[in-house]
């Protein structure tokens, strides 16, 4: 799969809203919902996101199930690790 920088920067975005709606904790599971409330992604979209984001080991999906079929998904520390380098960049 190719992956445009749109594509890129939509992960970033979800990535550091979910380092934010876990408190910066890898204990700290986040409802998928909650976390595209902001952006209103389709199903698909999320999907490809968040599966995008597991295989570069920054998120782990904890829980199928809902309209964006995961249900809860958790920041790893290599995750909380990225998120803070891109909040560190907007400044």
């Amino acid at each position: 799969m190719l992956i445009g920088d749109d594509f890129n920067q939509k992960c970033r975005l979800l990535l550091t809203r979910l380092a934010t709606l876990s408190d910066n904790s890898p204990d700290n599971l986040v409802n998928v919902e909650k976390l595209n409330m902001p952006f209103g992604y389709d199903r698909n979209e999320v999907k490809s996101y968040l599966e995008y984001l597991k295989e570069r080991g920054f998120i782990n999906l904890r829980s199928i199930g809902g309209p964006l079929l995961y249900g809860h998904v958790s920041v790893t520390k290599k995750g909380l690790s990225k998120a803070k380098e891109l909040s560190m960049r907007k400044k």
